[in-house]
């Protein structure tokens, strides 16, 4: 560690409380939207380059599709638009062999509705009882803001790292994105250390769980029953099926376990979240539908294979499919969606928890080690990057909703630890 210590971080943290809030409040007032298949980031990220610039770092912009042989890649998904969609990654050269470090971070939210904010407007943020309100502040404004903030005090302190330190803002991570994540990973942006600014309520998370995406259609025959002739409604069959999706989430629970998600909100869930009747360029009439389109998400622990799930899954839907009554009218067909969002697990073991804990240490708090319940990029960073990683981040709530937050207190300590890491790491 050089002559900067973690006491003098904390001082320069308490004296610029007001300037760290008011930073990461104007990068909140950034619409910057994920809105598949484009997006609206561009504002955010020349803020961000431009601030990076201002600190002295090196700094790279480049658009995902742009990285060469990408679209190759198997974790590409395709479909996305990058026109004025643009990565950021800042570079903090280190002056000897030391290790290097990555603080990442997404800068697109997700779309501000439904609208029925009441604390502020989406893209107002206001602070009240200790929270900072407006969308993507918790997801990931919050912990991004902390990430910037830590290099820009340790470079203000005349603090030299051995190794490299990069920063990155990162577009198109929601809506199971990930191509800016990877892009960044391709073009050699990686280190041997990445922390990712995930909201993980103040856990260090070095596993996070895998999503997998898809639809489940139910199609019968359209019409009206005017003749007499019974006509088997997939709305109806499709109430069925969101019952059975129940028992799948209680079957899946039961059969699968993981040592870092224990205890209250670290199961695994099944997200249902469109349901719609109507195909794309049709008419919708008034009678009988075609079909019913159900759209799901089933989340999975590390270890899980796409293979072993769609075996498990598809012999669930088959089993009932076969004996169910509600479901005997219809042609069912289970596809999915987007791609695999792969889990990830960097062993607690490792040097790069252990190091957390210490930081956390250094700053006098208690450091808890766990798992996120969330899927996000993580697998990316370890299996694409080769990088040891895992998730640090404020505590909030109401993200993808209405009235999100993220804790003030949060914002600030996270800035201390991620600096203190600097400090032991690099």
């Amino acid at each position: 560690m050089s002559c900067v210590t973690p006491e003098m971080v904390r001082d320069v943290v308490q004296r610029r409380a007001e300037d760290i809030i008011e930073w990461v409040k104007t990068l909140v007032r950034f619409p910057s939207e994920n809105r598949p298949p484009s997006g609206n980031e561009a504002p955010a990220q020349e803020f961000i380059a431009e601030e990076c610039r201002k600190l002295g770092l090196t700094v790279d912009i480049f658009a995902p599709d742009k990285v060469p042989d990408i679209q190759n890649h198997p974790s590409w998904l395709a479909g996305r638009e990058y026109e004025d969609r643009r990565n950021v990654v800042a570079r903090w050269k280190g002056a000897g062999e030391g290790k290097s470090l990555l603080l990442s971070g997404h800068v697109d939210v997700a779309p501000f509705e439904p609208d029925n904010w009441k604390a502020c407007r989406p893209y107002e943020p206001v602070v009240k009882d200790g929270r900072l309100y407006g969308r993507g502040s918790a997801d990931m404004k919050g912990g991004l803001g902390a990430a910037f903030w830590a290099l820009r005090i340790l470079r203000e302190l005349g603090f030299e790292p051995a190794g490299d330190v990069l920063f990155e803002s990162l577009v198109d991570e929601e809506f199971a994105g990930g191509n800016g994540t990877l892009a960044a990973r391709l073009r050699g942006h990686n280190a041997n250390l990445a922390v990712l600014c995930e909201p993980t309520g103040m856990e260090i998370c070095p596993a996070c769980v895998g999503a997998f995406l898809g639809d489940l259609t139910l199609k019968g025959r359209a019409g009206m029953p005017y003749t007499g002739t019974a006509i088997p409604n997939p709305i109806s069959g499709a109430a069925r099926a969101i019952e059975l999706f129940g028992e799948w989430q209680d079957k899946w629970r039961a059969e699968n376990s993981h040592p870092l998600f224990k205890g209250a909100g670290k199961q695994l869930n099944t997200l249902l979240w469109r349901a719609e009747s109507s195909r794309p360029g049709e008419f919708t009439q008034m009678g009988t539908p075609l079909q019913t389109m159900i759209s799901w998400i089933v989340w999975c622990y590390p270890g899980m294979s796409e293979k072993e799930f769609y075996e498990r899954f598809r012999a669930f839907w088959q089993e009932h499919v076969a004996r169910d009554e509600a479901l005997k009218p219809f042609e069912i067909a289970l596809e999915p969606r987007f791609h695999f969002i792969k889990p990830w697990e960097t062993p607690v073991e490792g040097p790069a928890v252990k190091k957390a804990v210490e930081a956390f240490s250094r700053c006098q708090m208690d450091p808890v080690v766990g798992g996120a319940p969330f899927s996000c990029d993580l697998g990316i960073y370890g299996e694409d990057g080769g990088m040891e990683c895992f998730l640090l981040g404020p505590r909030g709530d109401n993200l993808h909703g209405p009235d999100e937050w993220v804790l003030v207190d949060d914002i600030l300590s996270l800035t201390r630890v991620y600096a203190t890491l600097l400090l032991l790491w690099c």
